[in-house]
């Protein structure tokens, strides 16, 4: 299994995450595809893909904004501030055929670096890592270094 780990570059991107979202979220819980290119518009330095290396498809991503509040609200939910101490994570999601492989395990710690990459060089740091998580999935984030509050 080769992975690259980049941010999205495309609405199309967004749409293949779209795709994932759907199949891997009910529909009261998973994002319409207008609040994904949202995101996409006003924080894709938090849209991270897990893309196979072989044929270039999005396997798994997550995807978050920021807000000024230390935990994920119904409000942060629906947009992004770019002043935000909080990355609110709102979907971490891998393909049905790639899971239990660890890429979303790769996912989480990628995405960890990525956020303190972004905050060597930004204005606005972050400083925490917020989600709201379904009880079957709190020990994959735990094992990813995540805490439960």
């Amino acid at each position: 299994m080769q992975l690259e780990f980049r941010c999205l570059r495309t609405k199309d991107e967004v749409s293949a995450a779209y795709q994932l979202e759907a199949a891997g979220y009910s529909a009261d819980e998973g994002a319409s595809l207008d609040r994904m290119l949202y995101r996409y518009a006003h924080a894709r330095h938090l849209f991270l893909g897990a893309f196979d290396t072989k044929t270039s498809l999005l396997v798994g991503y997550i995807m978050a904004t920021q807000a000024a509040a230390p935990l994920v609200t119904h409000k942060s939910m629906g947009e992004h501030d770019p002043q935000g101490t909080t990355a609110c994570v709102h979907s971490v999601c891998v393909g049905p055929q790639w899971q239990r492989k660890g890429v979303a395990t790769l996912l989480l710690g990628k995405y960890t670096e990525m956020v303190r990459a972004y905050n060597r060089e930004a204005a606005f740091r972050i400083a925490r890592l917020a989600m709201m998580a379904r009880e079957d999935l709190v020990p994959l984030y735990q094992r990813a270094g995540y805490q439960c509050a």
